[in-house]
């Protein structure tokens, strides 16, 4: 169900939840969820012609620094939800884009923020947002997450440790391993008996380095001091071999 009274710089999706979407709870996992907020970014900014076959023309590209995501719930299998988006601001190279995720009855599920780089894309060198690109979104000021972005610790004593290798089925359109592929690895540093009982609430990374095809990654996983009902972690992915540290997280998670 559309979202009505909706800024006009504002650009919303709808989606129904697949059952091959879900884990095993039948909730849409957060790495889906990331999924539908990534889609309706990319559509927003194929509506208002700021299109990925432009980009390529220019030899630009966008890729995501930071994500700020706050969940009550995750949608279930065969739920319809909406999810609308927005830029908030541009600075420079960066962009801030914000979201809202709605259930079918208009109920808010979620929001997030994110903070994405203006690339060259042959070089990976950051550039100055050209106003041709920035004039065709509008702006819309309304803060998703009034908290924004926090300073993001890694992990002193890992207690878990996963290892993967970069797969062809991580790899996105600029070359190297994409932004959802990081969640899944590093959620799964988190214990079994957790997603069980318990969700994210709070997902927060940072991305610092990129991952390529073959590339050796280790999650590191530490449970850290939360109230009661909660449990708070804090993660690192690494690429040892090439001294790397990728990403940094902190999630929350409230029992069910």
């Amino acid at each position: 169900m559309p979202v009505m009274n909706l800024p006009a710089s504002t650009y919303q999706r709808s989606y129904k939840v697949h059952y091959y979407e879900t884990n095993f709870m039948l909730e849409a996992s957060p790495v889906t969820v990331m999924g539908y907020l990534e889609e309706t970014a990319t559509w927003h900014s194929e509506t208002v012609g700021n299109t990925i076959a432009r980009l390529n023309a220019a030899g630009w590209c966008w890729v995501v620094y930071r994500y700020h995501l706050q969940i009550s719930r995750y949608p279930r299998w065969r739920e319809k939800i909406t999810v609308v988006t927005w830029v908030q601001s541009f600075r420079r190279c960066f962009a801030y884009r914000n979201f809202y995720i709605y259930d079918a009855a208009g109920n808010l599920l979620g929001r997030a923020a994110s903070m994405w780089i203006f690339l060259d894309a042959a070089g990976k060198k950051p550039l100055r947002i050209p106003p041709e690109i920035v004039e065709r979104y509008g702006l819309n000021p309304e803060i998703a997450i009034p908290e924004g972005f926090s300073e993001l610790a890694g992990p002193e004593r890992p207690a878990n440790m996963v290892a993967f290798n970069v797969g062809a089925a991580d790899i996105d359109i600029n070359c190297h391993a994409n932004n959802k592929r990081y969640i899944h690895w590093l959620l799964e540093g988190v214990p079994l008996e957790v997603h069980r009982r318990a969700f994210p609430a709070t997902i927060e990374v940072v991305y610092k380095k990129d991952a390529y095809y073959g590339d050796y990654i280790l999650s590191q996983c530490q449970e850290i001091e939360a109230g009661d009902g909660i449990r708070q972690y804090l993660h690192r992915l690494t690429c040892p071999e090439k001294e790397l540290e990728l990403t940094l997280a902190r999630t929350i998670w409230q029992d069910r």
